[in-house]
């Protein structure tokens, strides 16, 4: 809750707000909240400045994602910068190095970080960090599916499906390019599920291959980090050294909850993750919050089984996917807990009742470097020392904990007449002990030499020459030479070549590359290249070109093909049209051929037609109009090579603004088409403070289990004691999707270039959004965002028409008119729920004068529910409202409001009625800084049929049949110029007992 308010102390300004309250009442317990927001700048004095945001939140849990502990939503960041050689910072400090060749990291901490510079011509550089982590670094790689723009799910190290990825630490690549975040770049991607998803800007085809780095949170131990770096600098000379110490603290687990006997079996397991498993059954008492088990001996053995008998001895169960017929449990229903699981027997199942035990790490790098310039070139070296154990519990295996990698390199240029040349050499060397960090390589390095990773823990030997030569400016030519060597498992050769020539108007440019393997499992031969020739006119190219890949995998046991060998081949046509600014226009056309294994040899698989165009066809003052579309269309020369779904897909999006008649009228609209995957979750909901949540529980069949639909929204603070996260169970549905967003205000005096007084007190607005998801089975695109069929399964369809008449100085009469109408489609719990309704809002107004004024509230809507598998959560009803109400003002600081409802809600397709008379008085206060405002109702529900219902709980708002008193009292008092105190106490009574809810809050703003 920042405070635009600012202060300033001397040369420093701050800005935020520092909050603490408590909420208590008889009906929940006691709660606590409490926030801090505050943004320093300024000098603290000739020589140093400060920049610090500082942020503490005590949220309890984060909803609507996967986690379901308490996560770090606090921000602390302070900067010092000292002179102007030297910066301090403290709090989460983001920790990069990407100089260091196998040093490389990239780690988010909470705690210092020191630099500086000494000297003036020879320079030291000094980079000092300490601190705890606050994540776990991991990589993942992966072939694009054709035509699937996403989401992509993110995963942990050891396997964890559902993770929260930290914030702006992903990197994103594609085909070794980098990606950018945005709706209006590369991809989005949301944090709390960790699922990544591609634009329509950055469209998803078979051979992209695509690897994202990111940082996701880990509770399993504290862990420790330390950095630091020490760099010299000369004319010719840079010596440099660095150290990368993280270290998990095994004697202080954070989630964990480790037994004697839990970690005699990590001090067992040594380095081998197999074997890190512990029973995981918990004796505990009965809670209907959680899902539990009785253990049963049987002849083969005990087995739990799923109890709700409060007589047993019950056991809280965490079961762990192992792989089909590998467990002896499986699921067999869920409920709003989670899932139940039942024992099938030995190896019948996928499950085993047993949880995986983390094992504390350290790793430790220690690096150094030298580099030498010499007349046109640079020689240099780099050694990296490591130490990594895996489990900390363990001493077995400790010697090969130990790793090292060096590297000599060089490089010089020769110059004649038009032509220079730079020879370069240099060698690698990676004791198969090494502990990589983060990557050494280009992220590409694994696929361009057929390698599972880039680093499979064998001692490796590379070689690399290369050799450019460039003629002046118009042409290049690159050889490039690598012998990578893993002992006695594999040997690669690989030749690049690549070239530029520019001839007149001409412009041609390209590469090809050959690979050759040999290995203990395979052979491999990979070759690929790519050509394009552009000829360059005053305002656009032509351009023609083509490229391919051919892999051919060998088992050499068996002489067979490995079923990822593949071949495709691909020519272009393409035309731009644009300037040195921006490109107007992009029409491309390709044509590509597909082979793939098939009787142990390559046979085309099919053949694809594309094309692509991209066109900023519209750009002045009050016009826009741009468009992408990507359209790829296949064929099969064998229907045994056809999907079952088609595979052909468009994926394009199409963007106007529009400025009219003086600005009077202004249009936005875009539309976007694409394919990807929807996502089939599992949520449940988890007992949170008192008062922080959002949804309570009531029990309507008292069979005293929590079904997943006797959850709803909660109406009043102390009921709402649940929030719903998502459980660990997803399922992707291949789709196609459309979007569509409008946007449209008139403003009829602008539009008629008219001054009259009775047009300007007019205004209209249209709003539409539809989001559409379609279960892709043989349609190649769904164009009409307003389609209905059996085959959707993500709807979010929106749309909001409004007038507005407002009063003036002389005629105080006013109105509005609102249509709002949504329709909505979710896929949760592997079943649709679908809600529609559609409301009508008209307000009739006069303003007597400055005092006094009357309005006229009246609306109607049609709501209509229905559930796949709930049937207490269909229903269809009809509200009406009318609503008079007066407004008197008293004095400047008095005022008053009174109105009298009549409200009746039918249901349709039931019993329900509800006709209620509610009668409000509100008195409002204000002196100064000073607020008081009172409120009071007086409501009688005439209620008939089942209010103990989902359906009746809805139509009376929480409340009950009969006569209801609703009461609220807040106070707003400043206690000095910038520590403000609010009271606010809440009652209400339905005929059986008075709730009462209080709160105090103090804010103090800077």
């Amino acid at each position: 809750m920042k405070n635009p308010n600012k202060s300033t102390f001397g040369n420093i300004s701050s800005n935020g707000s520092i909050i603490r309250g408590i909420t208590f009442g008889n009906n929940q317990g006691q709660s606590v909240q409490s926030s801090l927001n505050l943004q320093i700048s300024g000098q603290l004095s000739k020589d140093v400045s400060v920049l610090a945001s500082i942020s503490d939140h005590n949220l309890p849990i984060q909803a609507d994602g996967y986690t379901q502990t308490l996560e770090e939503f606090d921000k602390i960041y302070i900067q010092l910068n000292i002179k102007k050689n030297s910066i301090l910072r403290a709090g989460h400090v983001d920790l990069i190095d990407a100089k260091t060749y196998f040093g490389r990291y990239q780690r988010k901490s909470l705690g210092l970080q020191f630099q500086t510079k000494l000297g003036k011509e020879n320079k030291t550089f000094f980079d000092l960090s300490a601190g705890i982590a606050r994540s776990e670094f991991y990589r993942i790689r992966f072939q694009g599916i054709e035509g699937n723009q996403g989401p992509y799910r993110l995963t942990g190290k050891n396997g964890e499906q559902f993770i929260t990825i930290l914030s702006g630490s992903e990197q994103v690549f594609i085909d070794g390019i980098l990606m950018k975040r945005g709706e209006n770049q590369d991809y989005v991607i949301n944090y709390n599920t960790g699922e990544l998803t591609f634009t329509s800007y950055r469209p998803i085809f078979k051979q992209n291959f695509i690897t994202i780095s990111y940082n996701y949170t880990n509770r399993n131990y504290t862990r420790f980090l330390v950095t630091g770096s020490v760099q010299h600098e000369r004319e010719k000379l840079k010596l440099g050294f660095n150290w990368f110490l993280e270290n998990d603290n095994k004697n202080a687990p954070l989630s964990l909850n480790l037994s004697k006997e839990d970690e005699q079996i990590l001090v067992n397991a040594g380095s081998n993750p197999d074997l890190m498993f512990a029973p995981s059954g918990v004796v505990t008492d009965y809670d209907v919050n959680k899902i539990l088990y009785q253990l049963i001996t049987g002849s083969s053995g005990n087995y739990y089984q799923f109890s709700t008998d409060k007589t047993q001895t019950l056991y809280q169960v965490s079961f762990t996917y192992f792989g089909e017929n590998l467990g002896d449990y499986s699921i067999k229903q869920t409920i709003n807990n989670g899932r139940v699981f039942e024992y099938v027997g030995p190896n019948l199942g996928s499950y085993r009742a047993v949880r995986k035990l983390p094992a504390p790490v350290k790793s430790q790098v220690f690096s150094g470097n030298a580099e030498y310039k010499i007349k046109e070139g640079k020689i240099g070296a780099d050694f990296s020392l490591s130490n990594y154990d895996v489990n900390l519990f363990s001493s077995k295996n400790n010697s090969e904990n130990m790793g090292y990698a060096t590297r000599i390199f060089g490089y010089k240029t020769f110059r004649k007449n038009n032509w220079s040349g730079t020879p370069s050499l240099e060698f690698q060397h990676i004791n198969s002990q090494f502990h990589i960090l983060d990557r050494i390589n280009d992220v590409e390095f694994s696929r361009d030499f057929n390698l599972a990773q880039e680093f499979n823990q064998k001692t490796q030997n590379r070689l690399i020459f290369s050799f450019l030569n460039q003629f002046g400016e118009k042409s290049f030519f690159n050889y490039k030479l690598n012998y990578l060597d893993e002992k006695n498992a594999y040997k690669g050769v690989k030749n690049d070549v690549d070239f530029g020539l520019k001839t007149g108007k001409i412009l041609t440019s390209g590469s090809v590359s050959y690979l050759n393997t040999t290995a203990i499992e395979q052979n491999t031969n990979f070759s690929r290249g790519k050509i394009i020739s552009e000829y360059l006119a005053p305002k656009g190219s032509w351009g023609i070109g083509g490229s391919f890949e051919h892999n051919l995998k060998n088992y050499n046991a068996t002489s067979l093909l490995d079923i990822k060998s593949y071949s495709w081949k691909e020519v272009f046509l393409q035309k731009k049209i644009g300037d040195s600014t921006r490109t107007k226009f992009l029409a491309k056309v390709y044509f590509r051929n597909n082979d793939s294994v098939r009787d142990n040899r390559l046979q085309n698989t099919n053949q694809i037609l594309g094309l692509m165009l991209e066109s900023e066809i519209i750009k002045t003052q009050n016009t826009s109009l741009s468009t992408l579309v990507h359209y790829r269309k296949f064929f099969y020369n064998n229907a045994l090579n056809q999907n079952t779904q088609n595979q052909d897909f468009v994926v394009g999006n199409l963007l106007y603004n529009q400025k009219l008649f003086n600005n009077g009228m202004r249009l936005q609209a875009f539309y976007e088409l694409g394919n990807g995957q929807e996502a089939q979750r599992e949520f449940q909901y988890l007992k949170v403070t008192d008062g922080q949540g959002v949804y309570k529980w009531t029990d309507y069949n008292g069979d005293g289990i929590q079904q997943i639909d006797e959850f709803e929204v909660a109406e009043y603070s102390d009921l709402a004691q649940y929030i719903r996260v998502y459980t660990n169970t997803v399922t992707y549905l291949p789709s196609n999707k459309n979007k569509l967003q409008l946007a449209l205000f008139v403003n009829p005096s602008a539009v008629l270039g008219s001054e009259n007084q009775f047009l300007k007190r007019w205004n209209f607005n249209v709003s539409l959004l539809s989001e559409n998801s379609f279960y892709k089975k043989d349609q190649v695109l769904v164009l009409n965002p307003f389609e209905k069929n059996a085959e959707q399964i993500l709807k979010n369809q929106n749309f909001l028409g409004s007038m507005q008449f407002n009063p003036t100085d002389k005629s105080g009469w006013n109105g509005s008119y609102r249509f709002i109408k949504n329709d909505n489609l979710i896929n949760a719990n592997f079943s649709t729920e679908e809600r529609n309704q559609s409301s009508h809002f008209l307000n009739i107004g006069y303003l007597f004068n400055k005092d006094f004024r009357i309005d006229w509230e009246n609306n109607t809507a049609n709501i209509q529910n229905s559930s796949e598998i709930f049937t207490s959560r269909d229903y269809k009803l009809q509200n009406f409202e009318t609503k008079p109400k007066a407004t008197y003002k008293f004095t400047d600081a008095l005022q008053t409001e009174l109105y009298a409802s009549f409200r009746e809600k039918r249901r349709l397709d039931g019993a329900e009625n509800l006709k209620t008379l509610d009668f409000t008085g509100t008195l409002q206060w204000q002196w100064r800084k000073s607020s008081l405002r009172a409120n009071f109702s007086l409501i009688n529900n005439n209620f008939t049929g089942n209010s103990f219902s989902i359906v009746g709980n809805q139509m009376l708002d929480g409340l009950k049949p009969g006569k209801n008193q609703v009461w609220s009292l807040f106070l707003q008092q400043p206690i000095n110029s910038f520590i403000n105190l609010d009271l606010n106490y809440e009652g209400r009574n339905s005929g059986e007992r008075t709730i009462h809810i209080g709160s105090v809050q103090v804010k103090a703003s800077f």
